[in-house]
Formats: C-alpha cells, structure tokens, sequence
C-alpha cells in the first residue's frame, strides 16, 4: 500500500512540473520565411525542481489531423536551457521563457506541430521526469 502512496505522490509531483505553450496557440497561422514567438510557461509549485532543459520543434503534418510526432519532432528552432521567469503582467504572471522561431521559406505551407520537449529534476531524490507538449498550428 505504500508503494502505490509514493507512485501516486511522484506523479502528483511530476505533473505539477508540467510546462504548456502559452503561444502560438492552437490553430494560429504563422508565415514561413518570417517566423514567431514561442512562449513557453511553467506554473509554479511547492514541490522544488531543476529544471535540465527544453527544445523548440517543427513538424509539417502530412494527414489531417495530424499524425503523432513523438518519434520525429521535426525541425529544431532552439534545445538547451530553461530558466523560467515571471515578468508582471505578461503570460498571466506565470513564469516563462520566449523563443523566437524562425520558419524556414522552403517550409511547407499547411498544418504543423510545434513540439516543446522538457526534463527536468523533481523534489530532493531527485525523480528524473520528462515530457512533451504540442500544439498544431498554420504555416502560411
């Protein structure tokens, strides 16, 4: 019974590391040759952590809806660190990073998912936790 008590608690852990993508948001069209801004939030938590790393990603979709992209994210518009940070009045006051994502011309027009992986370190263990988060948007 304990063992399930602590698989229950590392989740609870883990998903309240959770990050989302703030924008684009889903559905939004974004021009190749030109590019956007990729806004990636990390609520906060009581449980503390380090966080390893993030990575920005394109995939053109070729079916519609788009078909999985965890085994081929695609195109990488930035990968290293993640340092979060809350700035009064922007992202709902919820600590985030901006990446800018310059979209290829030769980029296909149509649907694309755009793919944020994320690890990081939970509580004083450390529990190793790793995820990723898309959002399917248009290439114009």
């Amino acid at each position: 019974m304990k063992t399930v008590f602590a698989v229950l608690a590392l989740a609870a852990s883990a998903f309240a590391q959770s990050i989302a993508i703030f924008s684009p948001t889903p559905g939004q069209s974004i021009i190749a040759g030109n590019g956007g801004e990729v806004v990636v939030q990390k609520p906060g938590s009581l449980t503390g952590s380090t966080d390893i790393g993030v990575a920005v990603l394109i995939q053109h979709c070729t079916q519609n809806p788009c078909e999985d992209v965890s085994q081929d994210l695609g195109t990488i518009f930035y990968a290293g660190a993640f340092t979060p940070t809350v700035q009064r009045g922007v992202a709902d006051n919820v600590p985030f990073q901006q990446f800018f994502a310059s979209v290829p011309q030769n980029f296909p027009k149509g649907p694309a998912v755009l793919s944020v992986p994320h690890s990081v370190l939970i509580g004083a263990g450390p529990f190793f936790f790793n995820e990723i988060v898309n959002v399917t948007i248009n290439i114009a």
